[in-house]
């Protein structure tokens, strides 16, 4: 891993200091513009809404794609599990 610094991203108005490997950067740096992306979507549908109270909107409108591609990935282990289980029987017959 290369040298990691501290990368400045602001958020919010807000500066936070991450500290971040040069591999880490760029993915790092990506991760704040969609967040920032979303916050602004987000404050286009709840004018009224807090800063806190984006934040916490954007994460959980963020994490419910994550989950179904969790649940998607767990689905197709299973079905892969299910074609490596019947291959076997059958090489065994």
């Amino acid at each position: 891993m290369k040298e990691s610094g501290v990368r400045v991203l602001k958020i919010l108005g807000r500066d936070y200091p991450v500290r971040a490997s040069a591999s880490e950067e760029r993915a790092l740096q990506e991760a704040a513009d969609l967040l920032q992306e979303r916050l602004a979507e987000s404050r286009q549908r709840f004018p009224g809404a807090s800063k806190d109270e984006l934040l916490v909107l954007t994460a959980l409108n963020l994490c419910v794609p994550l989950i179904q591609q969790g649940q998607q990935l767990r689905e197709a282990e299973q079905r892969l599990a299910a074609c490596i289980e019947q291959i076997s029987r059958q090489l065994q017959l």
